[in-house]
């Protein structure tokens, strides 16, 4: 059995922020999800994320 501080369920962007988040502490952290990236992907625009002002659901779920 593989031992993990944090399992987060749920692949969308909440997901996968909150995965780089404690990744970023190093944390031990597995994401149970049937696809990476949910709604996101078929996000036209997002606006506002921190650290972009302006930017498309794929492109978001490929640079985190």
């Amino acid at each position: 059995m593989r031992k993990v501080d944090i399992i987060i369920v749920g692949g969308g962007i909440a997901g996968l922020t909150a995965a780089l988040y404690t990744s970023r502490q190093n944390l031990k952290t597995i994401v149970i999800t049937m696809d990476i990236g949910g709604q996101l992907l078929i996000t036209s625009e997002i606006q506002n994320y921190p650290g972009f002002k302006s930017i498309s659901g794929l492109e978001l779920a490929r640079k985190v």
